[in-house]
């Protein structure tokens, strides 16, 4: 059995939360850079929380009042305030940027290190292919959901909490009309994510099955042309690529009706808003200004939701190929050397099997009685049908 097909297995998978959890913990090196991070984007979320109230003030006090010096000074402060922003955005993207950078660096390497302590026994039911797949694929999915943007997310999540204070200190009644579709997004959200997730890990699982038909056919091509066995492994590959497209159909089929149903709810609390707005303007509660902040406010307040919806269907993706990455950090390294074990020098002299037996398992012995002798610089031959224990041997002597 294969690594790609055991991962398949539920009793494998991880819970989200424990994948989720234990990636986080990656972040811990780098904790002393985060609050300057967090920081940056707080100044960030500000700049665009205050933005929409100085323009509603501006409409009231300057524009309808005809107070165009004042309006000039409003201007210039305005956009004093939305360079701070940039700056801020800027510095918090690249510094968050670095980090996870730098986190899925020792990803990778954790991944090599752990491949390179792995038994021989490991990689006669394991395809270099999809070993190669989760450290470079798999990582290069997390990098793109995680990596891209995370510092997006999290400046977005910050100025959605600024923007939902901002709209309920203006107008109560307002605020509470523009989150009542919250709920129903996070209903939203939930039931697509269980689909999303499922479907992106069949995504990366095919994936990985196929990069291990490539390593290995492309590895033997003269064998393949010299044995007539060509067409057949077109014919494999073609059926291995038909279920990695039928996976990806079904995974954008997911995107397909998702954002689409956060785009509705939406629209939905925009109109909400700008009729019942427009009436406490018309009736005298609220100012033309006050009205215009609340409707800026809407159309900031939904932009985060949105980019965090996205980002939530693309973490499903991540997920998945953290699943498949942290299964094989926990293959168990049954082969490890003695606490006192010594290194050995360079040795030349001969092999020499005497009556050696060996088993993958209890129950599956592969060599039972091998005696051989191989004297110094002399070539001998192993030959033998595919199971005799060829491998076996050489894996032995190398050990």
């Amino acid at each position: 059995m294969t690594l790609a097909t055991a991962a398949q297995q539920p009793a494998e998978s991880k819970s989200k939360l424990s994948t989720v959890g234990r990636f986080l913990r990656y972040f811990a090196p780098y904790r002393a850079d985060l609050p300057v991070a967090l920081l940056l984007v707080s100044i960030g979320a500000t700049t665009q929380a205050i933005g929409p109230l100085l323009i509603g003030w501006a409409i009231d006090n300057l524009i309808l009042a005809g107070n165009l010096p004042g309006l000039l000074w409003m201007l210039a402060a305005l956009t004093a305030i939305y360079i701070v922003g940039v700056w801020a955005i800027r510095g918090q993207i690249w510094r968050m940027g670095s980090i996870v950078q730098r986190l899925l660096g020792q990803l990778r390497q954790d991944i090599f290190d752990k491949v390179q302590s792995l038994p021989v026994s490991f990689f006669d039911r394991s395809e270099a292919g999809d070993l190669m797949s989760r450290l470079l694929n798999d990582v290069n999915t997390v990098n793109q959901a995680f990596g891209l943007t995370i510092p997006q997310v999290l400046g977005q999540t910050f100025s959605l909490v600024g923007i939902i204070i901002a709209m309920i200190s203006i107008n109560l009644q307002l605020g509470l009309l523009s989150n009542l579709v919250v709920p129903l997004m996070i209903f939203t959200t939930g039931f697509f994510s269980r689909w999303a997730r499922s479907r992106f890990r069949v995504t990366r699982q095919t994936i990985g099955d196929l990069s291990a038909k490539l390593e290995e056919d492309i590895g033997s091509v003269k064998e393949a042309q010299a044995f007539n066995r060509t067409q057949l492994n077109i014919e494999e590959f073609d059926s291995l690529n038909a279920a990695n497209r039928r996976a990806n159909v079904q995974a954008v089929a997911v995107t397909a009706a998702f954002l689409p149903s956060i785009d509705f709810l939406n629209t939905l609390a925009t109109a909400g808003v700008m009729a019942y707005g427009g009436y406490l303007a018309v009736t005298g509660v609220m100012t033309v200004g006050t009205v215009t902040a609340f409707v800026l406010y809407v159309q900031q307040f939904f932009r985060p939701i949105q980019i965090l919806s996205q980002f939530y269907t693309q973490a499903q993706s991540a997920l998945a190929g953290l699943d498949r990455i942290f299964l094989l950090l926990d293959e168990p390294a049954t082969l490890q050397d003695a606490l006192n074990a010594t290194e050995m020098p360079p040795i030349e002299g001969e092999v020499r099997f005497d009556s050696v037996g060996f088993g993958y398992t209890p129950n599956q012995r592969v060599l039972k009685g091998v005696n051989l002798c191989a004297q110094p610089g002399q070539m001998v031959a192993l030959v033998g049908p595919t199971g005799a224990g060829k491998s076996t041997i050489i894996n032995l002597i190398m050990r």
